[in-house]
């Protein structure tokens, strides 16, 4: 076997002296940096100020145990990810699947030969290695895609903006294959925009910089807003919007741009999925610590077996849009639900073939 990486850092906490050295002793035989710990609180705050890259820990120990150790370990987000192996006398099934609940990678049994120790500590090693250097290629993708659809959204803008504007100031001495043509362009470039924009908050959610501005928000007030809006889009293919509410409804907490854009997300593909002289249902209902909102239309419904995709990138269905110049970048449903995490809040639907579909979600009262 190759010699370790003298960076490579691992923490050995044990309450028996003994354990300690030799595992130590063994450990820096291959390479390693050790540091050992008598006790789990000691060694917890240790990891806090520096954390290693492994950790061999024994069950039964005073004050706090393995299984507590492990826990705390995952419950912090800098050190959840750091591989714990326990080596422990007790050989019962219920002992190793407890320790594997409490987030342990493997489980080796006293009294142990150090060969097998050692074997999985360099397993979990490689393994931790490559989780790091696939996080590092992921981040580098995010940046490299934040950057292309930064770059890419402002000329598709000016594309889309003067395509429209030329088809209104030529319209009258288009021929009809012409105005067909700058049909394509405009309908086309409205797509790339989206999908641009929708890859720009992808790229800002995988990144961890996706982040909500959340304040006092009259749900009622904004929702009708955002209704009025889409009326007018909704009115030109005869699919009229519907919206249901009391009067007053309690403040929620939210980043009223993002809901916007949940709802704006909803409602498209409402009129996207609805034939023309059908109703689009928009819901609000007051319950328990929440509001409730829901966007129903009268559509083709989700096969069951299919819903499961809806929130995944690049989701899609078998069911077909009502036109076919309407296309879907299969990410906007997963920025809603990233953006319902981030609020706190539930996404959810209820669907069924040839009645409809109905998307759901919540949002918490003002704390």
């Amino acid at each position: 076997m190759t010699m370790a990486s003298e960076s490579t850092n691992i923490m050995v906490v044990d309450d028996t002296p003994a354990n300690l050295k030799l595992l130590q002793e063994m450990l820096q035989a291959k390479g390693y940096l050790v540091l050992t710990f008598l006790c789990g609180a000691t060694a917890l705050k240790a990891a806090a100020k520096n954390p290693p890259d492994l950790i061999l820990l024994d069950i039964n120990m005073p004050e706090m145990n393995g299984f507590e150790v492990c826990e705390r370990l995952k419950a912090d987000e800098v050190l959840k990810d750091i591989p714990v192996i326990f080596i422990s006398a007790l050989t019962e099934t219920a002992d190793k699947v407890k320790a594997f609940a409490a987030g342990g990678v493997d489980y080796v049994t006293k009294p142990f030969q150090f060969e097998d120790v050692n074997a999985r500590v360099e397993i979990h090693l490689r393994l931790r290695r490559q989780q790091l250097e696939l996080r590092s290629l992921n981040e580098l993708k995010n940046h490299f895609l934040g950057m292309a659809a930064h770059d890419l959204r402002n000329p598709l803008g000016w594309i889309m903006g003067y395509s429209e504007f030329l088809a209104i100031e030529l319209k009258p001495s288009l021929t009809k294959t012409q105005a067909e043509f700058f049909d394509i362009i405009v309908t086309s470039s409205k797509f790339m925009l989206g999908l641009v924009n929708d890859l720009l908050d992808i790229s800002t959610i995988e990144s961890g910089y996706f982040s909500i501005n959340r304040q006092p928000v009259d749900i009622t007030v904004l929702i009708k807003r955002i209704v009025e809006i889409n009326r007018v889009l909704a009115s030109k293919t005869n699919k009229p919007i519907i919206i249901s509410c009391p009067e007053q409804l309690p403040q929620v907490y939210a980043d009223i741009h993002r809901i916007e854009q949940v709802i704006n997300n909803l409602l498209s593909n409402a009129m996207k999925y609805s034939q023309p002289g059908t109703d689009i249902t928009v819901r609000l209902r007051h319950e328990n610590n929440e509001v409730i909102i829901s966007v129903a239309d009268q559509g083709p419904g989700i096969p069951e077996k299919e819903q499961r995709k809806l929130f995944q990138a690049f989701g899609k269905t078998s069911v077909q849009p009502t036109s076919k110049k309407e296309r879907s970048t299969g990410l906007g449903l997963l920025i809603v639900k990233k953006i319902m995490e981030a609020h706190e809040g539930r996404i959810w639907l209820l669907s069924e073939p040839g009645k409809g579909t109905e998307f759901i979600f919540s949002l918490p009262l003002m704390p």
